[in-house]
């Protein structure tokens, strides 16, 4: 597998965009061919995370001052929704340093040079529920114990962003950004869908962090470290509304490749117990398809309105209000439900024969109905969000706005 490095050609947003969608599109028949390894592995294959690397998939977030694209959100999302069409898991990890790699461009110079100074495809994987602890030294260095679950990716990422469950009631959480060699990884991923992230536990045992490589993350969340670079607008706006949002890119991918499986089986696939000898000549396929496609444009309307959204109050170097950000997390929901049903109609449509293994389908149908069940998409606690913010109420139930 000998794929050239990718490069931009251009630096405007739209011209990065278009070839990084070409770049992932051409990577979706390795990673559909990689998918079934990667899942019995229970982390992506060697060969599906160099693909990945060599075309340039693994410095999306790295800023471009160190040799990256600095993506904006929608053109992230896009290139993320593309490598889905062939591997959610492959996709996800892809998505998960995007935005591991925008915590990390927060901090200062000492520690942006130490992660992308001599490897721009460095990855840096995340886990940022708050846990372990943290215990600052005299000089300032921060010492950190615990475990942190759900780390997707780590088995091929360099680094890794820990969110430290802050000492007092009155003192913020915060994150430290660490060596993968530093920290010891428990293979605790065993799960019905999504198995291929290799989504672990990371364990710290009195690792030392030096201050340059920490960050308060109610200032992450607030946008107070986004003027830290000049020239980087995207480190501006709604961290949080970011991180949550483009966690529905993948789903997006996933329900398209649904959508495609399910056209071509019904093109020649016959309906059984009936008359009909293709599925496409049922009249109950063929509304069942057209709702299908429908709930997967409406899913892509409503990821990429609120995709939009941030990347304008980006380029505008403006905060968005919590009235919008409570909408980009419904949109969030609305996205993730709707590609979720989606896919449950097209697996009805091929019937109890997309549920054998050799099948890409059933994949899907595990892997969306894990991934769209991730809490920052919870639909119930979105719709909450939203109406929360409509009806004028200003206390929310989550930080995640």
């Amino acid at each position: 597998m000998n794929l050239p490095l990718f490069s931009p050609s251009s630096a405007d947003e739209a011209g990065v965009r278009a070839e990084l969608t070409a770049a992932a599109g051409k990577l979706v028949p390795i990673l559909a061919g990689q998918a079934e390894e990667s899942e019995r592995l229970r982390r992506v294959s060697d060969d599906a995370a160099r693909a990945l690397r060599e075309a340039g998939m693994f410095r999306l977030g790295t800023p471009r001052a160190f040799g990256g694209f600095g993506a904006g959100v929608r053109t992230s999302m896009e290139v993320t929704a593309e490598l889905a069409l062939g591997d959610a898991s492959a996709a996800w990890i892809a998505m998960i340093y995007t935005g591991g790699s925008l915590v990390a461009s927060l901090m200062d110079d000492r520690a942006r040079d130490e992660v992308w100074g001599r490897d721009p495809d460095a990855a840096v994987a995340s886990s940022l529920t708050p846990s372990g602890s943290g215990v600052t030294t005299e000089d300032g260095d921060l010492v950190v114990s615990g475990r942190w679950g759900w780390a997707s990716g780590i088995d091929h990422a360099r680094w890794v962003a820990l969110a430290i469950a802050p000492g007092a009631a009155d003192r913020p959480p915060l994150i430290a950004l660490v060596p993968v060699e530093e920290v010891t990884v428990e293979d605790t991923w065993r799960v019905a869908g999504m198995a291929g992230t290799g989504s672990n536990t990371v364990v710290a045992d009195r690792v030392r962090v030096p201050a340059h490589r920490t960050l308060d993350m109610g200032g992450v969340l607030a946008g107070a470290y986004g003027s830290r670079h000049e020239g980087e607008p995207r480190n501006a706006v709604a961290v949080a509304s970011m991180l949550a949002l483009t966690v529905v890119a993948p789903m997006l991918g996933m329900a398209r490749a649904a959508l495609d499986l399910t056209l071509a089986t019904a093109a020649r696939k016959p309906m059984s117990l009936t008359v009909y000898e293709r599925l496409a000549d049922s009249p109950s396929v063929q509304l069942a398809v057209a709702d299908a496609a429908s709930l997967v444009d409406t899913a892509q309307l409503h990821a990429y309105r609120a995709a939009d959204d941030l990347d304008h109050a980006a380029a505008e170097a403006r905060q968005l209000t919590v009235a919008e950000r409570a909408r980009v997390r419904m949109d969030t929901a609305v996205a993730a439900i709707r590609s979720r049903e989606a896919v449950d109609r097209l697996v009805s449509v091929s019937g109890a024969s997309a549920f054998a293994l050799a099948s890409p389908l059933q994949r899907i149908w595990r892997d969306l109905g894990t991934a769209s069940r991730h809490g920052v998409v919870n639909p119930d606690l979105g719709r909450e969000i939203y109406g929360r913010s409509l009806l004028g109420i200003d206390a929310q139930p989550t930080f995640i706005i």
